[in-house]
């Protein structure tokens, strides 16, 4: 229809011929913004539960522990007393999926007894773990690095130039060690894994190759957050 078109002639009897424009051919601008912007504030203030509901997102893994386990020294030409420990540790996932979701960081303090046998009791350590799950079976093996001030004393040997033997053995025993960490032995039950006889092996230093660490966990408990 061309616009001249658009006008239509009404004619009533008794009436005289008006002429009535479309009004919706020609609105002004201002009616238009008008209606956007109700239309939108409407879609905007729509209920949410009429849109499609998105999946939760699924929360980072984390989790504290507490354990006791036993550690020693080993020298070239002797091994140390062994000492008891107490542990309390906290560990994180580093993601939800892939690689991530097994890769776990944390660290803790541990509390070593006897106290009559070490001069100063507590140890501080980071460590970094590779998980995977069969079922509730969750074995795990990675790293850890710390920094022990528990110096445990020597067993006695007898045999020539002791002293000076054991001396030099005695500067190669420095505060901090790195250990390869072991744990075949961790069992998933709901929020809880439990775990026994976790090995770890490492050298003690600086400077590090001489003297070596050997620790035994002997029980632990994971609380999941």
């Amino acid at each position: 229809m061309s616009l001249c078109g658009a006008r239509r002639l009404i004619q009533a009897p008794g009436l005289a011929t008006e002429t009535f424009p479309l009004t919706i051919m020609h609105a002004p601008l201002s009616r238009w913004i008008l209606a956007g912007t109700l239309l939108l504030g409407s879609a905007a203030m729509a209920d949410p539960g009429e849109s499609v509901a998105q999946p939760a997102a699924q929360p980072v893994a984390q989790g504290v522990s507490v354990g006791v386990s036993n550690f020693r020294h080993y020298g070239l030409l002797r091994p140390s007393e062994e000492a008891t420990t107490l542990e309390a540790a906290y560990q994180r996932a580093l993601g939800t999926e892939g690689l991530g979701q097994h890769l776990f960081l944390g660290g803790g303090l541990r509390f070593a007894l006897p106290s009559n046998k070490v001069n100063f009791p507590l140890e501080v350590f980071a460590r970094g773990e590779l998980r995977t799950r069969l079922g509730f079976w969750e074995p795990a093996g990675g790293l850890e690095f710390g920094y022990s001030q528990v110096a445990l004393p020597w067993q006695t040997l007898r045999i020539p130039f002791a002293k000076e033997l054991f001396a030099a053995e005695d500067a190669r025993t420095g505060p901090l060690y790195f250990a390869i960490h072991a744990a075949p032995l961790r069992f998933h039950f709901g929020r809880f894994v439990v775990g026994a006889f976790e090995v770890q092996w490492g050298p003690v230093g600086p400077p590090f190759g001489t003297v070596q660490r050997l620790h035994v966990g002997l029980a632990r408990v994971e609380m999941q957050l």
